[in-house]
C-alpha cells in the first residue's frame, strides 16, 4: 500500500482492535509509540489514523491523559476493501474470527437466465451451486450463494475440497482456477422474515442487508464464478481506496 494510504490501514488496525472486545469504553487504549512499533508505521501516521477515529467518536484525546476508548464499535465484523482480491477467509484469519456455514448444500443444476448471463454461458448449462449461511464467531452473518460452471471446476472437486470454513474462491484458487480479477455490484436490500434469505437467516421481522453480487473471472477474462451475498448489518465494513489516475486540467 502507498505510504499515503497508510493512515487508512493504521485506523483499520486499530479499529479491529477496538472491534474485537481487548478495549472498554472509558479505557486508555496503549500510547501511540507502542502502535508505532507494533504496526511499522511512523509516529505521523498512527496519530493520523488515531485522528480519523477521535473524529469519527471511537477516541477521545486527553490533555497530559492520554487516549481514551469513548465507545466501541458494534458487533464483529469483516473489513473488505474493494480495492483489492481478497476472500472473507483471509479477512476473518486477520482479525481472529472463527468462520463456519449452516445449511450447506452442493449441487448440480443447470444454469437460470441471470447466472447464465452473467457467467457468458447458454442457459441451462451445467453447473455447480453452493449455498449456506456464513456464520462469523457462530453468528448468522450472511446468506451466500455461488455459481461455478461445471467446465472450471466440476461438482465431484467441489465436493471435495470445499471447507464450511472457507470461500469458494478460496477452492477455486487451491485447485488451480487463475482467477485475476472481479465485478463487484453493491446494492441496499431489505429482507422479509418470509422469505427464503429472511427464513433462512432466522430473520423475526423485516431487515436492511447488504446485497453483493460479484462475477469472477479468470485472466483471459472468462467467468469463473457467479455469487450472491446477503450480509446482515454489523457484520462486513465496506471501503474504496482510490487512487488517482487521470483528470481532466481545467485551463
Amino acid at each position: 500500500m502507498k505510504k499515503n494510504l497508510l493512515y487508512v490501514e493504521v485506523e483499520g488496525r486499530i479499529e479491529d482492535l477496538l472491534v474485537r472486545g481487548h478495549y472498554k469504553a472509558g479505557e486508555r487504549i496503549p500510547p501511540e509509540a507502542e502502535f508505532v512499533r507494533d504496526l511499522g508505521v511512523s509516529r505521523a501516521t498512527v496519530r493520523a489514523g488515531m485522528g480519523r477515529l477521535v473524529e469519527r467518536g471511537f477516541l477521545e484525546r486527553r490533555q497530559g491523559s492520554g487516549t481514551f476508548l469513548v465507545r466501541p464499535p458494534d458487533g464483529a465484523r469483516l473489513r473488505n476493501g474493494l480495492e483489492r482480491l481478497e476472500t472473507y477467509t483471509v479477512q476473518a484469519e486477520r482479525l481472529d474470527l472463527a468462520l463456519d456455514c449452516r445449511d450447506l448444500r452442493i449441487e448440480a443444476a443447470g444454469a437460470g437466465e441471470s447466472e447464465a448471463e452473467a457467467l457468458d454461458i447458454f442457459p441451462g448449462s451445467p453447473v455447480v451451486k453452493v449455498s449456506r449461511v456464513l456464520l462469523v464467531d457462530g453468528e448468522s452473518a450472511a446468506w451466500m450463494v455461488d455459481v461455478v460452471p461445471e467446465e472450471v471446476v466440476a461438482e465431484a472437486t467441489v465436493r471435495e475440497r470445499f471447507r464450511a470454513d472457507a470461500m469458494v474462491l478460496d477452492m477455486l484458487v487451491s485447485v488451480g482456477v487463475p482467477v485475476g480479477f472481479s465485478k463487484l455490484l453493491i446494492d441496499a436490500e431489505m429482507v422479509a422474515p418470509d422469505g427464503e434469505v429472511g427464513r433462512s437467516l432466522g430473520l423475526e421481522k423485516p431487515s436492511a442487508a447488504l446485497s453483493l453480487i460479484e462475477t469472477m473471472y479468470v485472466s483471459d477474462g472468462r467467468s469463473a464464478q457467479w455469487s450472491r451475498n446477503i450480509f446482515l448489518p454489523g457484520h462486513l465494513d465496506l471501503h474504496v481506496i482510490r487512487e488517482l489516475f487521470e483528470v481532466r486540467k481545467l485551463s
